[in-house]
């Protein structure tokens, strides 16, 4: 019989565990390229804050759901509860999608950031690349490109390598790289804000009051600072190991989002002050290594002192990267031990090591699967990191998306319920049973997300399906290569709706049937033991 899990979890152990499942490479990568889309210093510093907004309105909404399972599975678990017909088919998605497609390209895009400021540490210049739309990956030259993704492999080794050895020593690693992320940020931010009352930073702000126009900067620009606050949801996860779910996971939540938002907004400063903008206006590539950057200006190009910071980031990107990495082989686990997708190799991938309890076999599977992904990347003429980073945030928010839904379906089944129980019970027995209803009414008035959040919740969540396909496109003369700009840049997505239509496939051809087969076998057997029971 399986022991009851150890109840660790209050508020500020929650608080920090979700700070750093949050704060991943997106804060030292995408902040560049969102400033090149929008031009306008100001509008990113509100395109952050209304990241912080809305990851604020999806925590709500995410307590409720938590508070009313009291158990962990997030998503899983929850639409279940909202979609049980057909066959759990909504839930089955998102559980092969989160393991297939969502989670490995975090990893591969986290990998991706951590390599490329690698390269920095070591050449002292960021990696240079060119977008040519008739040259994929597999004909550029094998340094840098290829270098770049052989590094990327082999952090991933590094990492899958000492969460196979032991349990505790993978802990202490992964609590000493978040400890590293948290004084590097921070640092970042203090260090802008010493820099608010030089000349680069007031160009910088004057030149704010000039903003792009064009709407398409904006849909990819959000998406990329959606990406950046991934991970709100992290808690949901662990609501067995939460002490008193009720109390704790409200504060947790909303601490958690509130501190990295004003991380955010600070770290964004503090570029905007140090980063000059003809750097990341002109430049011709989009910047990918703004934190190296913003070292190398801050430091006057003094180049072993940048090595050293832009090293501290490299140590901060692997750590977000194995807290995907030890997440995610858990989730394979879950998955092969409820027999989800592949029952041939279930009990393999469940099965953990006898002397040091780490699940080697999902370790060993996500690593390949990781790997295949990274060098994947090399078939889009768009970088892995952008690439996998809007491909998995895109696949995320589908499903943040309909889990909001959920919500507001749990709910009015609820009431239904609820008022049907009124009507059939008399007086005498609502009279007995009052002093109960007042008590769950109450908590459930605690512990509600207000009606209007949770719909805004669900109508930010349509904004960004819809409008991650509005891309921005610069046209040339050959309006050939304009279309060819535009199927690019919406790859991610299409690639979002080709792994849900594979994991449809899958539902119904190996799951849906397999249980059907399951049932018509059993009524079968039942069936014969009643011919036999009677001929006895």
């Amino acid at each position: 019989m399986p022991q009851p899990k150890v109840k660790i979890l209050g508020v500020v152990y929650g608080i920090g565990m979700n700070i750093n499942n949050i704060i991943g490479s997106g804060i030292v990568t995408v902040p560049g390229i969102i400033w090149n889309s929008v031009q306008s210093s100001t509008v990113v510093l509100i395109l952050w804050v209304i990241g912080g907004l809305v990851s604020m309105l999806g925590s709500l909404s995410y307590v409720e759901l938590g508070v009313k399972h009291k158990i962990s599975g997030g998503e899983t678990k929850y639409l279940q509860t909202a979609f049980p017909n057909p066959k759990y088919c909504i839930s089955y998605l998102f559980s092969f999608m989160c393991i297939t497609a969502i989670k490995p390209a975090i990893t591969s895009a986290v990998l991706q950031s951590a390599a490329q400021y690698f390269w920095y540490t070591i050449k002292e210049d960021q990696y240079k690349y060119e977008i040519e739309y008739e040259k994929i990956g597999w004909t550029l030259p094998f340094s840098p490109f290829w270098t770049i993704k052989l590094i990327a492999i082999a952090i991933l080794f590094v990492i899958t390598a000492y969460h196979m050895i032991n349990n505790r020593l993978a802990n202490m690693i992964n609590q000493s790289l978040a400890i590293i992320k948290l004084i590097t940020y921070t640092m970042i931010a203090i260090a802008g804000l010493f820099q608010l009352s030089t000349v680069t930073s007031r160009n910088n702000w004057q030149y704010s009051k000039s903003v792009n126009t064009d709407f398409t900067a904006y849909s990819s620009a959000f998406l990329l600072v959606m990406f950046s606050y991934n991970g709100w949801n992290t808690l949901n996860y662990s609501l067995d190991e939460f002490k008193k779910v009720e109390k704790k996971l409200l504060f947790s939540n909303c601490i958690s989002v509130l501190i990295v938002t004003v991380l955010y907004f600070f770290v964004n400063v503090a570029y905007i002050s140090v980063v000059t903008q003809e750097y990341v206006f002109n430049h011709e590539n989009e910047n990918e290594v703004i934190g190296a950057i913003f070292f190398n200006n801050l430091f006057n190009d003094r180049k072993s002192i940048v090595r050293i910071f832009t090293f501290l980031i490299v140590l901060s990107v692997i750590g977000t990267a194995a807290s995907n990495i030890w997440s995610g082989s858990r989730v394979i686990v879950a998955a092969a031990e409820s027999d989800y997708f592949f029952s041939r190799y279930s009990r393999k991938l469940s099965t953990l090591h006898e002397s040091r309890d780490t699940p080697i076999n999902a370790l060993l599977a996500q690593f390949i699967w990781c790997s295949m992904f990274i060098l994947m990347g090399s078939s889009f003429t768009i970088t892995s990191f952008q690439f996998y980073s809007k491909f998995s945030i895109y696949s995320g928010w589908i499903f943040y998306f309909v889990t909001g839904i959920g919500l507001l379906v749990i709910r009015n089944r609820e009431n239904k319920i609820l008022q049907k129980n009124k009507m059939d019970k008399s007086d005498s027995e609502m009279d007995l049973n009052h002093d109960e209803n007042s008590e769950t009414s109450e908590v459930n008035k605690l512990y509600t997300a207000p009606l209007s959040l949770v719909w805004l919740f669900v109508l930010v969540g349509l904004f960004i399906i819809i409008s991650a396909f509005i891309v921005q496109v610069h046209c040339p003369s050959d309006p050939n290569d304009c279309k060819k700009d535009r199927i690019h840049k919406m790859t991610p997505f299409l690639f979002s709706y080709a792994f849900l239509f594979a994991a449809l496939t899958f539902w119904y051809y190996y799951w849906w049937k397999s249980k059907k087969n399951e049932a018509l076998n059993k009524e079968a057997e039942d069936i014969l033991a009643q011919t036999n029971h009677l001929k006895e």
